[in-house]
């Protein structure tokens, strides 16, 4: 087989599973929820329309689901008059229709804000109102006695309590009264049917976001517009980039501001395009803030009033705890902002690490190993380096230990100096602190969608060691002996003693798992991300730990990270693995076998029809 088969095949084995027949019966079964706009409803079936396999025929089947589906007989029953009827055409008919009904309701004054304190035009031969419901000096409403609802709150014109800013005895002249028919009642309207939890106007170009979800909080603030004062219940919406006010709330208080004209355009969820009539600053204020000036778009459509996340904060009716601005900064800049922390040698700031050994231990000299003439200069070069950095010092007395070293060429090709310490290995007393699996990293990962992994730069050398270990640590080279300062490569006891060094500096940080020297931080959005990348590298910074700036993988939506590719849908083998297994050579003895079968067995725990998925 070859590798794109593999790959293809484990992609199959981990793709969820469809039942066509059960995903066909709720797309046929989809019909428009009273009160659901046409564009969510076109929307739910394109979504149910994605897993039923239809091909080329999903717009057809998706057009006959609207004309059957759709709550107006008479609009239902012009589609069926139309001939040669597409998918793009009935679309354009049911968004006309539903346009229209809105504008129609709008000139005939049907609609009504949620506007706090008011006050209804009684005349004067009207009967005399009962004792079981009267119109309250307190808050402008009919209630019975005893269930005001503006007892305890606190007016926002004087900061007294027990009555609304409408009814407020100090100034009251200033407050606008809005005088309604006395059939008219206070409404709620849904910016978006509660059946779509997540519409999103997406922001592209010109475009903001302005996301709507169904689990809101809502809040009464004053607005002051040319000098009329009035109370609005405005969603508070912590996912939107701008403040919505609904043009039909303006007419209702008999206001006619001046707009100020604007270029952006609102495009929702399902291509509805939503232009706004233009903005105005409006002065807002709540029980603790006074006369703060915000910029509202004014819309003509039936909506809540919204306010965004900016005003949110202005206004102080929700607080940024531990966040970072979202300035979607590259990878360089990044590095950039934080070039200390990508630079240089770093340290654990824990005490210097004691190599305990068993009291039976007998110290062993190795003979020095011939290095190749070829390698030598690079040798030297790279031991006056290290030895600069404090890695390693230079040894002139006699020792107990000397260990043999081993040079590895990196793919940069300069050297990674390890030791062959066999036989101390076997005499070294170790904590054995646990190591998280691979499983249990990627099941806390689950649903996580953003993710970045640092790397701490030559990872074990963060780990000090004192004195007598550091001795224990010498090596034979064609230059001398030298010692190891820092925790060398080789050491039996070094993962065990790194992990847990690691995971006390950043393990208490939410988000964040670490698996030897790789830290992955993964956020349910960029916002979360964002702000577990900035307390990472902040603790970073205040510890003197460096990352290396190479190995950065920054701000994705799929990482490699434990020897899988993670997601937000899951995991999938790294294809460098699988691409390795595919091109080695058939094994020709039993060494090679091993071989073979240890890569394999790397994948098999995740997925254990590997065997199956290789051979057939």
């Amino acid at each position: 087989k070859n590798y794109s088969e593999v790959l293809k095949k484990f992609e199959e084995y981990c793709s969820p599973r469809q039942n066509v027949v059960y995903e066909r019966y709720k797309f046929f079964s989809c019909v428009q929820q009273e009160g659901q706009a046409i564009e969510c409803y076109v929307t739910q079936l394109k979504t149910l329309a994605s897993t039923c396999e239809f091909d080329e025929q999903e717009n057809g089947l998706i057009r006959d689901r609207i004309v059957l589906g759709i709550r107006d007989n008479g609009l239902k029953e012009r589609l069926l008059r139309e001939s040669g009827l597409g998918l793009e055409k009935a679309i354009e008919i049911v968004r006309a229709a539903e346009t229209s009904r809105e504008q129609l309701r709008s000139m005939k004054e049907e609609t009504a804000a949620t506007v706090n304190s008011v006050k209804r035009n009684r005349r004067q031969n009207q009967p005399k109102q009962s004792s079981q419901d009267y119109e309250c000096k307190k808050c402008g409403r009919k209630h019975k006695p005893r269930e005001c609802p503006a007892y305890g709150k606190v007016c926002t014109k004087c900061n007294k309590k027990n009555h609304f800013a409408v009814k407020c005895f100090q100034n009251s002249k200033n407050i606008h009264e809005m005088k309604v028919p006395e059939n008219e009642l206070e409404i709620y309207i849904d910016s978006v049917t509660e059946k779509v939890q997540e519409n999103e106007l997406n922001s592209d170009s010109m475009n903001k976001n302005v996301e709507i979800v169904s689990e809101t909080w809502y809040k009464s603030v004053t607005l002051n517009v040319n000098d009329k004062y009035f109370e609005v219940d405005f969603k508070l919406d912590t996912g939107a980039e701008v403040n919505i006010l609904p043009l039909y709330v303006l007419n209702i208080v008999k206001v006619k501001p001046k707009l100020s004209e604007t270029n952006l355009s609102l495009t929702a969820y399902g291509n509805f395009k939503l232009k706004p009539e233009g903005t105005i600053i409006i002065n807002c204020s709540t029980s603790k803030l006074k006369n703060i000036p915000l910029q509202f778009y004014v819309v003509n459509v039936k909506s809540k009033p919204i306010l965004g996340l900016k005003g949110c904060l202005e206004l102080k009716l929700i607080e940024r705890i531990d966040a970072i601005e979202c300035s979607k900064i590259s990878k360089n800049e990044l590095i950039k902002q934080y070039k200390d922390v990508f630079t240089g040698t770093g340290e654990f700031p824990d005490e210097p690490y004691h190599i305990t050994l068993k009291d039976n231990a007998i110290p062993v000299i190795h003979p020095p190993r011939r290095v190749p003439q070829a390698l030598q200069p690079k040798l030297k070069e790279t031991l006056d380096k290290l030895e600069k950095e404090k890695i390693v010092s230079k040894v002139n007395k006699p020792t107990d230990w000397v260990q043999s070293l081993v040079i590895v060429e990196k793919p940069n090709g300069n050297l990674r100096l390890c030791l062959d310490p066999r036989d101390l290995n076997k005499v070294i007393k170790r904590e054995h602190y646990q190591i998280p699996s691979a499983d249990d990293i990627i099941s806390r990962l689950e649903g996580k969608k953003i993710f970045s992994v640092v790397d701490l730069k030559d990872g074990f050398w963060h780990v000090p060691l004192d004195e007598v270990s550091s001795e224990i640590c010498t090596f034979n080279t064609p230059f001398g002996r030298y010692k190891f300062n820092k925790m060398p490569f080789g050491i039996a006891s070094a993962p065990e003693i790194f992990q847990k060094r690691n995971q006390k500096l950043f393990g208490d940080i939410e988000g964040v798992e670490i698996y030897f020297d790789d830290i992955i931080v993964a956020g349910n959005d960029e916002a979360s991300h964002d702000a577990i990348m900035s307390k990472v590298l902040e603790r970073a910074r205040s510890v003197n730990i460096k990352f290396n700036p190479d190995k950065l993988q920054y701000r994705v939506s799929e990482v490699k990270y434990v020897g899988q590719i993670i997601s937000k849908s899951g995991i999938k083998p790294d294809p460098d693995h699988i691409k390795a297994i595919v091109e080695m050579p058939t094994p020709k003895s039993k060494t090679e076998v091993r071989r073979l079968l240890g890569m394999i067995n790397f994948l098999s725990n995740s997925y254990p029809m590997y065997l199956k998925l290789l051979l057939h």
